[in-house]
């Protein structure tokens, strides 16, 4: 069920009881006053009437030791006269004396109504007879020290009539609320509940794949707030689903490439290997293809290697920061790269301007042993490769500066790309694979900090990470 039409039957239910409720008790309370007033109408008359008939015993001349019959005779003649007097189309009187009639043109029985009880002075009853609705009242009295009963027979459906008539145009009133209720009440809340059909399309459509899509509903209640927690959530499912998207693109990417880079080692490693089988070869040529199959599958492993440390840092950016010895950091490295550098008769050199940083030990030994393993490659022999560690006010820096060919300018700005290599042939014959800088690249951004390329063409490069300085932490 609709929710407009669900509140609309849950408004109008409880506008039913509500306005129901009202009317009855409106009603109920006119119908009582209405029936309360004709009572005290007729009670008013009967007193009226019995003080006038009680006047015989102050002018009457009859003695109070006269026969009875003349007493009763008196009675009902002063009593017919007062009843003739204000008898009415409506209005009857009746006398009652020793239990019976001595005057009466009601046209029912109002001592079967309403009994004489001697301890009650005055009484009230209303009876409905043949569809008539009668209000009998009745008061006790002595006159000429003779006990009567006076009756007074009223028709009060006039009175009946008018509480009828109320009771219709409560109904009535009841009928047209419920109507123009129904009527209005579908537009109100159809209206009222735009913004939320506005809210269901809009999500609808950011579902089909519209994720810049808003539902830019600007109202002061709870929509408008709805609305806006709405916004923000798409919002950040964009953003999410346009990091997955770029995530994907870079695995992609990154997949490819490594696809590509693995066909040059696995052909040498294949073409070797079947040599060795199929070939009748020197010991010297099976100890050149041992020696290539060696260094392509060195170079396979360097290449997963750094690849899983690329995607690792994709992945899991989070660095845990400590109080790192700079001299320590540096002394692994140098140690690390100690062949390599001994092969091209390179010397490291360190130099530290500061005793410690911060910063993850295992990322920043990462990031330089790729830099110093480049700078290495791109290095002709018998040069010098500085080192060095830096602090200076609320930044860190580790620089690795070296003597070898250099970056042309235009080429800076690419060399942090996954798989970019300047020089693709000597790359390749130095076993590189492009994936050094780009690494280097994620761990100076997952420190905050960034990597900063200098180079000049047959001059040497100056690469260093800046980053700033934290409030330390120790293990």
């Amino acid at each position: 069920m609709k929710l407009w039409l669900k509140q609309t039957l849950i408004t109008l239910a409880v506008i039913l009881l509500s306005v129901s409720l009202c009317l009855y008790f409106f009603v109920a309370k006119e119908t009582d006053g209405l029936i309360q007033q004709a009572i005290q109408n007729g009670d008013r008359d009967t007193a009226v009437f019995c003080d006038h008939l009680s006047t015989l015993d102050r002018t009457s001349s009859t003695s109070y030791d006269a026969d009875g019959v003349a007493r009763q005779s008196l009675i009902q003649y002063t009593f017919s006269t007062y009843a003739h007097l204000l008898q009415s189309g409506y209005c009857s009187w009746s006398l009652v004396m020793d239990g019976r009639y001595f005057y009466n043109t009601a046209v029912y029985d109002p001592l079967s109504v309403l009994p004489i009880a001697e301890e009650i002075i005055t009484a009230s009853r209303i009876a409905e007879t043949d569809g008539t609705h009668l209000l009998i009242s009745m008061q006790n009295m002595t006159v000429l020290q003779t006990p009567v009963t006076i009756y007074r027979t009223a028709n009060i459906d006039e009175t009946y009539r008018h509480i009828d008539d109320l009771t219709r145009m409560a109904q009535l009133s009841l009928l047209g609320c419920l109507l123009l209720c129904g009527v209005l009440l579908p537009l109100i809340l159809r209206k009222t509940l735009n913004p939320l059909r506005k809210l269901t399309q809009v999500s609808e459509k950011i579902a089909g794949g519209d994720y810049a899509l808003r539902s830019q509903i600007h109202t002061g209640d709870e929509v408008g707030d709805l609305s806006r927690s709405f916004d923000h959530m798409a919002e950040t499912v964009e953003q999410k689903i346009s990091d997955l998207e770029e995530t994907a693109r870079r695995r992609e990417m990154l997949l490819g490439a490594l696809t590509h880079e693995m066909k040059t080692p696995m052909t040498a490693i294949i073409g070797f290997s079947g040599s060795l089988l199929s070939m009748p070869l020197t010991e010297e040529g099976r100890l050149e293809a041992a020696h290539e199959i060696n260094e392509a599958a060195k170079r396979t492993e360097r290449l997963s290697q750094k690849m899983m440390q690329l995607i690792s840092m994709q992945e899991n950016p989070v660095v845990l920061k400590k109080s790192i010895d700079s001299r320590e950091l540096l002394e692994k490295v140098c140690a690390a790269m100690a062949q390599a550098a001994e092969e091209k008769r390179i010397e490291l050199q360190t130099d530290l301007r500061a005793d410690t940083l911060t910063g993850d030990a295992d990322l920043l030994f990462s990031l330089l042993t790729n830099l110093t393993d480049n700078a290495i490659k791109a290095s002709p022999e018998n040069t010098i490769i500085h080192l060095t560690a830096t602090q200076d006010g609320d930044t860190q820096t580790l620089t690795v500066i070296d003597q070898g060919s250099g970056i042309p300018a235009d080429k800076i700005a690419l060399v942090t790309e996954p798989f970019y290599r300047v020089d693709k042939a000597r790359s390749r014959k130095l076993g590189g694979a492009g994936l050094g800088l780009s690494l280097c690249q994620m761990i100076a951004q997952a420190h905050g900090g960034q990597l900063e390329i200098q180079s000049e063409i047959g001059k040497g490069t100056v690469i260093s990470m800046i980053w700033p300085l934290e409030e330390k932490q120790h293990e």
